[in-house]
């Protein structure tokens, strides 16, 4: 999925794990990312263990932190 993501869901119930943060910095160098917060992103057991994101509406990322949630993302970003 080498620099091809162009949009991030995220879950509601995972932003008090940093996926806020996570969007916000992402979006320095990349701001036509694309992003949506949904109640519910049908990952319950992944939302209440650790950060993660939906990318381009089919990948799941994760990650130990935010800032390793972060680190997993940056180099797969869409470059325009």
């Amino acid at each position: 999925m080498s620099k091809q993501i162009k949009k991030i869901d995220i879950c509601i119930a995972n932003e008090d794990k940093g996926v806020d943060w996570v969007i916000e910095e992402l979006k320095k160098d990349h701001p036509n990312l694309q992003g949506q917060r949904w109640g519910c992103l049908g990952n319950c057991g992944n939302c209440y263990r650790r950060p993660f994101v939906m990318a381009n509406n089919r990948h799941l990322i994760e990650a130990p932190t935010k800032e390793e949630l972060l680190e997993k993302l940056k180099p797969e970003m869409a470059t325009e």
